[in-house]
């Protein structure tokens, strides 16, 4: 690393410091959530803000991101009309508004919900042995050093437990509003801890939205889903242009539970997804999928770990990117099979289709396998419209102009139209796939 670069690494994450200390003396932070941020920061000054060799950044930039001079985003006030425009239908009585990363329950509506699950504030949830265990583990184990950040200035958030053998009939939806800033950037931290007990179901939607731009928001959501439960989650990525967003999801399986996960990335400056997933005992399923369609200079990037340590357990990812103009997208993945996972089977593709000569897709899934019995594969394209296809449709009476869009749209419908939310879908038809008609240079 040259000199200036370390200069420049050493003042961010000594303006890093500075801010936790105005954290700690203004925030105050909550008894039960004090040792964790303390815990948190001494795992940031072990892991430090990454260079362009580092193994989890390979793709990413983040010199502009840590070298940003950020201040601790203050509650702002929200529209209720603002929030209503950004609930699913069919969420109106079953939707938490996090504002800032705070919980606001008078833009929540949660009364859909019954009994079926317990919603409380990270406060109270730590004060469960389990649940600090589980966050104190995690947090001394973490890998990611945002989200190490995250936890250092971790005092709200919210913690949701489905309780055993309930069947959650509609769909949850957590909407987090990015407030913005119209002067300095600012960071907010959105902490949600998921527990299913054993033979829980339920359907989440998180959406990520702003109000105004030049914010980093960086998320942690932690997923436990116990013996013989199923959690279908969709996660919509559609902050403005300007903003930050990096978020990490955490996710434990145990026997034979399900997490079916379906992600849609608009992209900023700089959007970047973390995936961990553990599948812990024999039974486990676990199916990622994704999609981003990029134009101008934005980005998505995506990492992804997906840890098999049981035998008899499943995983499937799908990405697929469409990338115009100077945008930028990558994959890195890698599925690790422990010694003791027998009959694993697992597959991970990924799909780029490029608009433009001056865009770019990175590509890196791996396998790492440790055991003798697996059925495992992965593959990666990256290329244009295919030219066969296209001289079909022309044939058939389409303008080449139409029968672009045509192919352009039903290459990322195939991963869109696997949401199972109809309400999703419709929105994701009518924005990111808008995008594809517009022209951009």
């Amino acid at each position: 690393m040259s000199s200036a670069l370390a200069e420049n690494k050493n003042s961010a994450e000594s303006a890093f410091f500075s801010l936790h200390k105005t954290f700690l003396e203004k925030v105050k932070p909550h008894a039960e959530l004090l040792p964790l941020n303390r815990s948190a920061l001494g795992r940031f000054e072990t892991l430090r803000f990454p260079d362009r060799k580092h193994e989890m950044f390979t793709f990413v930039n983040t010199k502009d991101l840590v070298t940003s001079s950020f201040s601790l985003q203050t509650e702002n006030p929200v529209q209720s009309e603002f929030v209503r425009q950004h609930v699913y239908a069919g969420c109106e009585q079953s939707h938490l508004t996090l504002v800032d990363g705070i919980l606001r329950p008078d833009l929540s509506d949660a009364t859909a919900l019954g009994t079926s699950v317990k919603i409380e504030s990270l406060v109270e949830a730590a004060k469960s042995e389990s649940v600090r265990n589980s966050l104190k583990i995690s947090i001394e184990q973490e890998n990611d050093v945002f989200a190490s950040i995250n936890s250092s200035f971790m005092k709200q958030g919210i913690g949701l437990r489905v309780f055993r053998n309930k069947q959650v009939g509609v769909p949850l939806q957590i909407l987090h509003v990015s407030t913005g800033s119209g002067n300095g950037s600012v960071m907010t931290v959105p902490r949600v801890f998921v527990h299913l007990e054993p033979l829980a179901e339920l359907k989440l939607i998180t959406k990520y939205v702003g109000v105004k731009g030049n914010y980093f928001i960086n998320a942690v959501q932690d997923f436990t889903v116990e013996d013989d439960a199923a959690l279908t989650y969709t996660q919509v990525q559609a902050d403005p242009d300007d903003a930050w967003h990096f978020s990490k999801n955490r996710i434990l399986l145990k026997r034979n539970s399900r997490f079916f996960g379906c992600q849609a990335s608009n992209g900023t400056r700089l959007v970047r997804h973390h995936s961990e997933a553990r599948l812990s005992a024999p039974g486990g399923e676990l199916e990622l999928n994704g999609v981003s369609v990029l134009v101008e200079d934005e980005q998505a990037h995506n990492f992804i770990r997906i840890h098999h340590e049981a035998d008899h357990c499943t995983s499937s990812q799908h990405f697929k990117n469409i990338i115009n103009d100077r945008g930028r997208a990558s994959f890195d993945g890698t599925v690790i099979v422990d010694k003791g996972a027998q009959l694993t089977n697992s597959g991970q593709l990924i799909d780029n289709l490029m608009l433009s000569d001056d865009g770019r897709a990175d590509c890196k899934p791996n396998l790492m396998i440790f055991a003798d019995d697996v059925k495992c594969a992965h593959g990666a394209t990256v290329g244009q419209l295919d030219v066969n296809q296209l001289f079909y449709l022309k044939t058939r009476g389409l303008s080449e102009l139409v029968a672009k869009k045509l192919l352009t749209r039903s290459f990322a419908e195939s991963i869109i139209q696997k949401i199972p939310f109809p309400q999703v879908v419709k929105e994701l038809n009518n924005t990111l796939l808008k995008k594809l008609e517009a022209d951009h240079g």
